[in-house]
């Protein structure tokens, strides 16, 4: 965030300088943060003291005999023993801190604000980097407005949040927070209600926030299935993705020559290479349900975005060379191949390699790029958000696996719009975090008006 000099002219346009106006309010909630930060290290300091056979046990609950706990573990740790771990008398350690007698107001006050810093699942609306997030309770659908330098300069619109709400004036996030995707948001949902209906109450149950209390260290812990699923690599169908190339020996260059170049339209100084191509739709309309970690590969021609290339024939040496990202995509090549060119050429070959092996043949040191190369890569980057945003202009009037077939269009003037939502808010976060990375990036806000869905975003 820039600096902004003492003397200007506030940022919030009240026409006051900036010392006299928003920093008075920044440097307040600054000290308040200091404050808090020094209470919960005499909260712990006491624990320590008070409660060490407890802190032994708790370790071993956490991690074994071995009690080696990284940064982040231990993060967790702290904050899960003091705020969470019940005592044998139902309260916890930073309960007790905050009863005690001798505390000052101002310490009592901060220390029970801590004490009382539960774990909740929550949806992030909006983001000030540096300063704050407005944050929308998964479970309970409330709202808040809550101030976090660190959380919120990594968080991105539409992030899910597993963290701890403090109230105070403003409110803020309280010690270690987990991030997880939309696209996670009902895995962690689903985890939620294992743990809580192991107590023998629902998410929706009477008490929802005993359930954060009771499991928060087995939810801060918690990984989504799909994160731990091995990615696996698929046509735009639903095929398994292998490399597959088939060669044919040319019995008559000078015809097939001459057949390829007026199946591609293709100028005498072009080389002998052409697309073979089908509609996108009917591909779509072919894929199932893919497995969690499942990735779509897809190649398609910019100049007719309704079709997707499935093999490319190429003429060279004597010899004609198809290639295709799967065995299926290659069949299919082959046919063509004998139907349009029958006794002149003679299937020689057929090979099909998996994804792993030819990841392990790219295994080649990184090199230095020319000026000129970095132009060229600045102009494959622009070519490549030109197509991004093409595809994503057709996006609403696809069939997807997804929607069971269905175009998000007409899922979303019906009753199942809120999956449609939940499709949007994916598209629109990655589409963000690959902007904040320096990758391809294509502006999704515009899908919310295109698909009836404002209402929403408004609301």
């Amino acid at each position: 965030m820039a600096t902004i000099a003492r003397n200007a002219s506030c940022p919030c346009g009240s026409g006051r300088k900036y010392k006299h106006c928003c920093l008075v309010r920044e440097e307040a909630v600054a000290r308040a943060a200091r404050f808090e930060e020094a209470v919960s290290g005499r909260i712990q300091d006491w624990a320590t003291r008070q409660f060490d056979d407890e802190i032994g046990t708790a370790l071993e609950e956490y991690a074994g005999s071995r009690r080696r706990l990284g940064d982040d573990d231990l993060a967790i740790f702290v904050e899960w023993f003091h705020t969470d771990r019940e005592l044998a008398d139902g309260a916890t350690p930073a309960e007790r801190y905050a009863a005690r007698p001798d505390l000052a107001p101002a310490e009592r006050a901060a220390a029970a604000r801590i004490a009382a810093a539960r774990l909740g699942l929550h949806r992030v609306l909006a983001v000030e980097p540096g300063v704050s997030l407005v944050l929308e309770d998964v479970v309970s659908g409330g709202l808040a407005t809550v101030r976090s330098q660190r959380v919120s300069r990594a968080a991105v619109r539409w992030d899910i949040l597993l963290g701890r709400v403090m109230e105070g004036e403003p409110q803020s996030l309280w010690g270690p927070t987990r991030t997880f995707t939309p696209a996670e948001e009902p895995e962690v949902l689903a985890e939620l209600e294992r743990l809580a209906r192991s107590d023998g109450r629902g998410v929706d149950g009477p008490s929802p926030a005993r359930a954060f209390r009771t499991h928060a260290l087995a939810l801060m812990r918690f990984t989504p299935p799909s994160r731990l699923a091995e990615r696996s690599f698929f046509t735009l169908e639903g095929d398994p993705v292998a490399f597959s190339t088939a060669v044919w020996h040319v019995r008559d260059l000078g015809a097939v020559t001459d057949m390829l170049r007026a199946l591609g339209d293709l100028r005498p100084d072009e080389p002998v290479e052409i697309d073979i191509t089908v509609p996108r739709e009917s591909l779509l309309a072919q894929c199932p349900v893919l497995p969690p970690g499942a990735v779509i590969l897809e190649a398609e021609p910019i100049d007719l975005p309704a079709t997707t290339s499935i093999a490319t024939l190429r003429l060279e040496g004597g010899q004609l060379r198809a290639e295709a990202i799967s065995e299926q995509r290659l069949a299919y090549a082959i046919q063509v191949v004998t139907d349009d060119f029958g006794p002149v050429v003679e299937l020689r070959e057929r090979h099909a390699g998996s994804v792993a092996d030819s990841l392990a043949s790219r295994d080649a040191p990184p090199r230095q790029t020319s000026w000129a190369e970095e132009d060229e890569d600045l102009e494959e980057r622009q070519l490549l958000d030109e197509v991004l945003a093409a595809r994503m202009r057709r996006w609403p009037d696809e069939p997807l696996p997804a929607l069971g077939g269905r175009t998000p269009r007409d899922v979303a003037a019906g009753e199942e719009r809120d999956k449609v939502v939940r499709l949007v808010r994916q598209l629109e976060n990655a589409a963000e975090r690959s902007r904040r990375e320096g990758r391809p990036a294509v502006e999704m806000g515009w899908l919310w008006g295109e698909l009836g869905l404002d209402d929403l975003l408004a609301a």
